[in-house]
């Protein structure tokens, strides 16, 4: 299993990078809406849509309103944003005492029309961050802390961890874990911080934003295996050989961009939205 994920993340790896720092924006956003129209299929799965064809149906759906939106409705695009952001807070504070129902295949409208709201904002966000002065390198940071956090959760959890931090949702993931995903990013933006060669009071700002955009990430992630649980399913899919679905590997971002830019534009940079 371990073999598969590196001989699958390799070479994915190096095409996201060769996207992010050697394409416009405009073909960018193209490469997101790909995610995004994969995403939308396995979040129909999970939200009880039986039928294959149907859940084509939808992703294409949600994936021609994310276009739209960006083509013909720009102005929506910051409430868009700035509304999952609520959204996602309102999530985290939910997960605090939230049990999964018994695992059932039964349509949930209600989790379906959220993807209306998750998969275009994070669209958005990645796109408004790429678009910026050294955007691509912004966006590598912003995509990166999800990394280094999920690194940190990793070995800090496997060292030191004793206390869970969401056991009926995922049992694995404690509170420990959690801290080492701060220290790690809050450390990796010390090093960020120097390479953007930003003032040392914007600096402090970073690292804030940098700890928020970890919780949420790690909120992202536990909201996907909520739905996974009350969906009786161990993935989202299985597009991608080792790890699974899309949704598997985009969780944690689809929470923490939108997150990014908002607090990007308050503190680091003005004007972004």
């Amino acid at each position: 299993m371990l073999y598969q994920r590196i001989l699958t993340a390799i070479p994915l790896a190096a095409f996201v990078c060769w996207i992010i720092f050697f394409q416009p924006t405009s073909v960018f956003f193209y490469f997101v809406l790909f995610i995004v129209l994969i995403s939308g299929y396995e979040w129909a799965k999970l939200s009880g849509v039986q039928a294959t064809y149907f859940r084509a149906i939808f992703s294409v759906v949600v994936t021609i309103v994310t276009w739209s939106i960006a083509q013909y409705a720009a102005d929506y695009i910051d409430w868009t944003i700035y509304v999952s952001v609520m959204w996602w807070f309102s999530i985290t504070y939910y997960l605090k005492f939230a049990r999964p129902k018994p695992a059932s295949s039964t349509l949930k409208i209600d989790k379906l029309l959220v993807a209306f709201l998750v998969l275009p904002a994070a669209a958005f966000a990645m796109q408004k961050t790429h678009s910026i002065y050294q955007g691509a390198d912004w966006l590598f940071y912003a995509l990166s802390l999800v990394w280094v956090a999920d690194i940190g959760a990793y070995f800090s959890g496997k060292k030191f961890g004793k206390n869970k931090l969401a056991p009926h949702i995922s049992p694995g993931k404690t509170k420990e874990g959690l801290f080492g995903a701060v220290v790690a990013t809050s450390l990796y933006t010390l090093l960020a911080s120097y390479y953007f060669d930003i003032a040392s009071e914007v600096a402090v700002l970073l690292v804030l934003l940098s700890v928020i955009v970890t919780f949420i990430s790690v909120s992202g992630d536990l909201y996907f295996s909520f739905l996974k649980r009350e969906a009786g399913l161990k993935d989202s899919g299985n597009i991608l050989p080792g790890h699974g679905g899309m949704l598997d590997r985009v969780d944690s971002v689809l929470a923490a961009m939108p997150v990014f830019i908002v607090g990007f534009n308050w503190w680091i940079h003005p004007n972004v939205l």
